[in-house]
């Protein structure tokens, strides 16, 4: 990844366990003023959502033991 995508809630940010911000959706997330984020592994291919405040750290659901 190069230096100029470096905020994660940008669209195609990837965050250090290989999973790629797929861009914003108009669905209202589980923490406190925060949308979910379409969310894609690198790794297996799996599509999940996470809070725009939870990109950052995130692991997949399928392959990593992330939350589900």
């Amino acid at each position: 990844m190069s230096g100029e995508n470096k905020k994660t809630t940008k669209t195609g940010y990837i965050n250090k366990n290989n999973q790629r911000n797929a861009g914003k959706t108009d669905m209202r997330g589980t923490d406190h003023g925060q949308y979910l984020y379409a969310m894609e592994c690198l790794n297996c291919g799996h599509k999940y959502f996470a809070n725009g405040s939870d990109i950052w750290f995130r692991k997949c659901p399928e392959c990593q033991g992330g939350a589900k």
